[in-house]
């Protein structure tokens, strides 16, 4: 094709026909400019093709990332409620008659703090690297940002719970022992004198304490855990949307 009009723009030159040879070169222009903009419409096409691709693989991680994050947060739910179960059985024997050993094992368990983890590679990789327009669905985008968002709140929430009210208040009175639960010759945890006012009312405004921060760990993470089921059913529709 290069050869033939070089060949033609030649015979024209050389029979000196100045205004074929003008028309010539506009059409040879007009044909370089439409191979231009046939060239820059495949390049767009393939780049299109390329960040959809990308946009699915994007999506699908980010999926896998919330069903991840969904099993963490049910485990949280799930120890939340395991804590606020022991705090009610330690009230009741507050309540009735104290078994020093059962007594000695709650409040063990009770001051272990379970810490809040949050799966958010893709998130972060795609915030990192300046990738999160490869999302189109710009609605969907905004849920995807205001749902880490919270997620980080949540974390926030639930671990500062941990650390101050578990481990610096309920932990620290554990490890105090103001109970004076001791040991007999066998190991085994006893009280050597009964609870004195005092001691039930301090005891039992520790457990109120405890019980309120599992609560609302709890109710923060179940509010998290419904926003992410449907951040979840959002990206699933949007998959078969871009399939």
């Amino acid at each position: 094709m290069i050869k033939l009009l070089r060949r033609i723009r030649y015979n024209l030159l050389e029979t000196n026909n100045i205004k074929t040879y003008i028309k010539y070169a506009i059409g040879e222009i007009i044909l370089v400019v439409i191979g231009i903009l046939i060239a820059l419409s495949i390049n767009n096409c393939n780049t299109d093709r390329l960040n959809r691709t990308l946009e699915q693989q994007t999506l699908v991680s980010l999926r896998t990332d919330l069903l991840l994050q969904n099993t963490i947060i049910k485990n949280q739910i799930n120890k939340e409620n395991f804590f606020m179960s022991y705090v009610d059985s330690c009230m009741h024997m507050v309540k009735s008659e104290i078994d020093a050993r059962k007594l000695s094992v709650f409040l063990d368990t009770l001051s272990v703090r379970l810490t809040f983890v949050t799966n958010r590679v893709t998130f972060d990789n795609m915030a990192n690297t300046g990738r999160t327009n490869i999302i189109t669905n710009k609605d969907l985008l905004k849920a995807i940002v205001d749902y880490y968002q919270f997620l980080d709140y949540t974390e926030s929430v639930v671990n500062n719970n941990n650390l101050y009210r578990v481990n610096s208040q309920f932990g620290d009175y554990v490890l105090k022992n103001k109970l004076g639960i001791q040991l007999n010759d066998s190991g085994k945890p006893y009280l050597k004198h009964s609870l004195n006012p005092q001691q039930t009312y301090e005891l039992a405004k520790q457990l109120e304490a405890r019980k309120y921060s599992a609560a609302n760990s709890r109710d923060k993470c179940a509010l998290l855990l419904g926003r992410t089921n449907d951040l979840i059913t959002s990206i699933d529709s949007e998959l078969k949307h871009l399939d």
